[in-house]
């Protein structure tokens, strides 16, 4: 039965931090030494950790630290969004954290073919930029926050950053305005990366329209589990969400979503979280009806002019080709978008609204 720990910690103190970790490790029964472990921060783009967007970078330290006492060899890393592993690292402060530890970077700029001869998804072929199988231990580090086209990005979305940033687009432009099919797909992308453990950072968290354009909430929350897809569906629970998140309830239709024992270790009550205003359309009604209410009522990305630097970057990183930049500012041409609000994820001023 898999195990989730659950627990508060007020800020990002180090002490506090690492006492949660050993007792959560000890309630997971963790006896582990001397391993090869990756640590797989959210690692979203190089912003602050006032944002709350990506891992904290105390809280990457204090694991660290626990798993340096017992003897194991690190690597951190991650795919960001649209700059590379180092650039985002330096800037998210993980690197200021981690460097004194000796831990090397992994850079996620492999391209690891990875086959697999079932899943759930109807794909058999996936390219990663780090090779799970190169560790020992995968440690999964997710930010809590809402995320606009999947509903939460928590424990199994984060391993969709083992993919590398072009493929990303691609498998968004593959499965469209389906968030069914594209739940698929992180499912398998995260059997196949296979954490071992999952450490939940969501002391400080995003609520409304994340995962990087939300509102922070000061939520002193941190959960440990050895089991993601359990992990996540304990936490759309706690924080009252109306129903399932799409990756939650193909979890449970195939089989895959398993009962869970849950340790409280003094869990915060958590109210008010908001989900984003993409998913209302997601309400419980038959799955034909809802296509068709989603494909009416989903809302479009729109563009704020006087937030924008005309930097590009919604342009870049759309893979429908659906922004168009001119003299004037961002145009979109809504026929080709497939509501995937990667412009939105990925604008740096907050320009781009869904």
């Amino acid at each position: 039965m898999p195990r989730i720990v659950a627990g508060s910690c007020n800020s990002y103190d180090l002490p506090q931090l690492k006492e949660f970790l050993t007792k959560a490790l000890s309630e997971l029964n963790f006896s582990f030494k001397n391993l090869k472990v990756l640590l797989k921060p959210n690692l979203l783009s190089g912003k602050s950790p006032r944002r709350a967007v990506n891992t904290h970078p105390l809280l990457v330290r204090a694991t660290a630290e626990v798993l340096l006492e017992r003897g194991c060899s690190l690597s951190v890393g991650d795919s960001p969004g649209f700059e590379s592993t180092e650039k985002a690292l330096e800037r998210s402060g993980i690197m200021e954290v981690v460097r004194p530890l000796g831990i090397d970077v992994a850079a996620f700029r492999k391209r690891v073919i990875k086959k697999i001869d079932s899943g759930i998804s109807p794909y058999r072929e996936f390219v990663f930029g780090e090779d799970p199988l190169d560790y020992d231990l995968v440690v999964n580090m997710p930010k809590l926050k809402t995320h606009v086209m999947m509903g939460l990005t928590a424990g199994v979305k984060n391993t969709f950053g083992f993919v590398p940033s072009l493929d990303k687009a691609r498998w968004h432009l593959r499965c469209g305005t389906d968030k069914n099919l594209f739940a698929s797909v992180l499912m398998d992308i995260h059997r196949i990366a296979n954490p071992g453990l999952t450490i939940l950072d969501g002391i400080a968290a995003m609520d409304g329209d994340g995962p990087s354009h939300g509102r922070v909430r000061h939520l002193g929350l941190i959960a440990a589990s050895d089991n993601a897809f359990s992990l996540d569906a304990f936490l759309e629970k706690a924080l009252s969400f109306p129903f399932p998140t799409p990756i939650s309830s193909l979890a449970e239709e195939r089989e895959v979503l398993l009962e869970a024992k849950v340790v409280d270790l003094g869990m915060p009550r958590v109210t008010d979280f908001k989900m984003p205003e993409t998913m209302k359309v997601d309400f419980n009604l038959p799955s034909v009806v809802r296509e068709t209410a989603r494909k009416v009522l989903l809302r479009k990305p729109k563009y704020r002019a006087k937030d924008c630097n005309m930097c590009r970057t919604c342009a870049d990183v759309c893979p429908a080709k659906a922004v168009v930049i001119h003299d004037n500012g961002v145009r979109f041409d809504y026929a080709k978008c497939i509501r995937c609000y990667c412009c939105h994820e990925m604008c740096p001023t907050g320009a781009i609204r869904s």
